[in-house]
C-alpha cells in the first residue's frame, strides 16, 4: 500500500514538472511574439517594417490627391457680371456659369499669343501654391502634363509635337530673296556678292552661344557642347562673326535648368552690351525619323527652330526666326523641320533676339550633326547680316 502511494506521488510530481516546463516554453514564445524587443520582432518578421512604411506613404499620397482634387472642385470666387436679382436667375447657376467662363478664358489666354488670361483670384493663387509644393516634392506640376514626361524621359515640352510653321521658301519681312545654293543677287553696290563674308572684325563678340541643357548627348556619348564648339568656329572663321561661347552646365537636375541658367545669362548680357544675337543650342529628344534629314545621299541632323511666345519681344524674335527658316531653305532645302511655337519663355525674354535651335536628336550621331552645322552657320550669318548690318 505504501509502495503504491509512493509511486502515485512520484508520477504526479513528474506530470506537474512537465506541465510547468511546457508553460515556461509557451510563455517564452509569447514573450518573443508580443513583448519581445524590437530587434527580436524584426527578426521574426523582417518585411513588416518596410510594408508599414510603404502603406503610410501610399496613404499620404492618397490624402494629398484627394485634398488637391477636392480643392479644385471648389467654385472660383469671382463677382458676377450682373446681380442675380436683375438677371432673374438663381445665384448658384450664375456662379457655375462664371466659373465655366473663367475656365475658358484661361485656356484661350494660355494658347493664343497676345491674349492675356484673366487675373488670378484668391483660390487660383492657392491652387498655384499647392501645385508648387507638389512640384517641389515630386517634380510633377499638375498644371503642366509635360512635366511628367520631363521627369521620366528628360524631354520636356518638346515631345513629338506638330510643327506650327512648316518649312517654306517664301521670304518673310520684305527682305531680299535668296536662291537656293546662291549667295544672293549676282551684283551688289560694292561689286561683290550680296553677303560680303567674312565680315569685318568686331571689338567684342556680337553673338552669345550657350546650352541650357549642356548634358544632352548623341549616340556614342558626344554631347551638344561638341556641336556648339564647331558652330562657334564656323561663324568666326568663315563669316567673321566672333562668338562668346559659354559652356556652363545647368541641367543637373534637368527640370530646374532654365531657372539656374537665367541669372548667369543675364549677367553675361549686362557685361557685354554689344551682343546682338543670343543662341541657345539643343538637340531634340524625339525618334530618329523626325530628327534626320537626307541631303545629297547623306543623313544629317535636322534643324528645328523653337519659338516661345511668352516674352515681351515675341513678335521681333519670331520675325528673326522666320527669316532664319527662309535662309535655311535657301541654303539646304529639306534640312529644317520648321518652327515650333510653344507657350513658354525659354529665357528668350532676356534679349530681343534670343533664339532656341535644336540640331538632330538623341538617336543621331555627332557626325550627322556636324554635317548639318555648315548649313546652319551660313543661314545664321545671312540672317544676321540682313538684320544687323544691311539695315
Amino acid at each position: 500500500m505504501n509502495r503504491k502511494a509512493g509511486l502515485w506521488k512520484a508520477g504526479r510530481k513528474s506530470r506537474l514538472y512537465r506541465r510547468d516546463l511546457t508553460g515556461q516554453k509557451n510563455r517564452g514564445r509569447a514573450y518573443l511574439f508580443i513583448g519581445g524587443s524590437r530587434r527580436q520582432r524584426q527578426k521574426e518578421r523582417p518585411g513588416m517594417a518596410r510594408q508599414r512604411k510603404m502603406l503610410a506613404a501610399m496613404m499620404i499620397m492618397v490624402l494629398l490627391t484627394l485634398l488637391y482634387y477636392g480643392l479644385l472642385r471648389l467654385p472660383v470666387a469671382r463677382p458676377p457680371l450682373q446681380s442675380a436679382e436683375s438677371a432673374g436667375g438663381d445665384p448658384a447657376g450664375q456662379a457655375s456659369e462664371s466659373s465655366y467662363l473663367r475656365f475658358l478664358q484661361q485656356i484661350l489666354g494660355h494658347e493664343i499669343p497676345g491674349l492675356e488670361p484673366p487675373a488670378a483670384s484668391g483660390s487660383d493663387q492657392f491652387y498655384r501654391a499647392l501645385s508648387k509644393v507638389l512640384h517641389s516634392l515630386t517634380g510633377i506640376d499638375p498644371y503642366d502634363p509635360c512635366s511628367v514626361l520631363d521627369l521620366e524621359l528628360g524631354v520636356g515640352a518638346r515631345v513629338s509635337l506638330p510643327v506650327t510653321i512648316p518649312p517654306s521658301s517664301t521670304a518673310p519681312g520684305g527682305k531680299p530673296d535668296s536662291q537656293p545654293g546662291s549667295q544672293g543677287p549676282e551684283e551688289a553696290p560694292w561689286g561683290g556678292s550680296a553677303y560680303p563674308f567674312p565680315l569685318p572684325g568686331y571689338g567684342e563678340p556680337p553673338i552669345l552661344l550657350y546650352h541650357t541643357h549642356a548634358s544632352e548627348a548623341f549616340t556614342a556619348g558626344s554631347s551638344i557642347v561638341t556641336a556648339g564648339e564647331e558652330l562657334a568656329r564656323l561663324l568666326g572663321e568663315i563669316y567673321g562673326l566672333q562668338v562668346l561661347y559659354h559652356r556652363g552646365v545647368y541641367d543637373i537636375p534637368r527640370r530646374s535648368a532654365y531657372g539656374k541658367a537665367r541669372p548667369v545669362i543675364e549677367k553675361i548680357l549686362a557685361e557685354n552690351s554689344g551682343i546682338q544675337l543670343v543662341i541657345d543650342l539643343h538637340r531634340d529628344g524625339v525618334p530618329r525619323a523626325k530628327t534626320t534629314a537626307t541631303l545629297e545621299g547623306k543623313d544629317m541632323g535636322a534643324i528645328l527652330l523653337v519659338h516661345g511666345t511668352r516674352n515681351p519681344a515675341s513678335e521681333k524674335t519670331l520675325e528673326f526666326v522666320m527669316r532664319l527658316q527662309y535662309e535655311l531653305e535657301a541654303v539646304a532645302p529639306g534640312l529644317s523641320r520648321g518652327i515650333l511655337q510653344q507657350d513658354f519663355v525659354y529665357n528668350q525674354d532676356l534679349h530681343p533676339y534670343a533664339i532656341l535651335i535644336e540640331v538632330g536628336g538623341h538617336e543621331n550621331s555627332i557626325d550627322e550633326v556636324l554635317l548639318s552645322l555648315p548649313y546652319l552657320a551660313e543661314a545664321l550669318a545671312r540672317t544676321y547680316y540682313l538684320f544687323f548690318i544691311e539695315d
